[in-house]
């Protein structure tokens, strides 16, 4: 079986020396089953606004970085293009900046879901209608059409790719600080209230009346029930224990 990202060898060769040159990650190390170039893009950092946001695929994260973008003017230098590319990401924080992350200074948050919908939600979202399908194919089960069950999925997850991309992976595995440095958990199931909190720490003011969504619907909390079977089921409350422990998530299906 090939090795897991953590383990290539472009991850092999670049983490010990962003743990040991840049000030973030000698501060936060990089040390955990995802790799290196998964959790860089993770971190977003805006030193006008002063908040850190960990970004978690399909956990509302195109939603949340187009708030933070219609309140904010910051944009890094050379920047991508598109909401979730203007901020700083933590190997080009200064010093200063990653001991302001410490202190009252600097808001912390992140956002998290439901490992049952939210895995769903990267089926449906990046495997079939996405080009991932077409990297992972050799690893998965297919039908007579060419196209994984969601069964085969959660096999595949199980069978060595649960940290092959960052959109499945375990939410608790993406974040780059430890859980007692953030200063809120928001969730997905509870967004329109607890990014109106966000939005006060940050700027003092209140959020939009209602959230505008962004990203592709899955609409997969209404899935959920149809989408799984008691093999899936059981598979997805082992490969995400550390999700529903940390989280608080109940670990019997909506």
């Amino acid at each position: 079986m090939a090795s897991l990202p953590a383990h290539d060898l472009r991850d092999r060769i670049a983490r010990p020396g962003f743990n040991a040159l840049t000030p973030f990650f000698r501060k936060y190390p990089c040390s955990g089953p995802c790799s290196l170039f998964h959790m860089i893009p993770r971190g977003a950092f805006s030193p006008d606004d002063m908040f850190f946001y960990n970004r978690i695929p399909k956990a509302a994260n195109t939603t949340v970085a187009r708030i933070l973008s219609e309140h904010s003017s910051y944009r890094r230098p050379l920047a991508g293009e598109g909401d979730k590319h203007r901020w700083l990401r933590p190997p080009y924080m200064s010093r200063a900046q990653v001991a302001a992350l410490e202190s009252d200074a600097v808001f912390t948050f992140t956002v998290v879901r439901n490992p049952f919908t939210r895995v769903l939600s990267s089926y449906q979202d990046k495997i079939l209608r996405g080009p991932r399908m077409e990297r992972w194919k050799h690893m998965l089960e297919l039908d007579e059409n060419g196209q994984p069950s969601f069964l085969s999925f959660c096999r595949f997850l199980d069978q060595g790719g649960l940290y092959r991309d960052a959109h499945w992976a375990p939410q608790s595995a993406l974040m780059l600080l430890p859980l007692d440095k953030f200063d809120h958990i928001c969730k997905v199931e509870s967004l329109d209230a607890d990014l109106v909190t966000a939005v006060q720490r940050i700027w003092g003011s209140d959020g939009p009346a209602e959230l505008p969504r962004a990203g592709n619907p899955t609409n997969a909390e209404e899935k959920l029930r149809t989408a799984y079977c008691d093999k899936s089921e059981a598979l997805i409350r082992k490969l995400y224990a550390a999700d529903f422990a940390a989280f608080g998530y109940s670990t019997e299906l909506l």
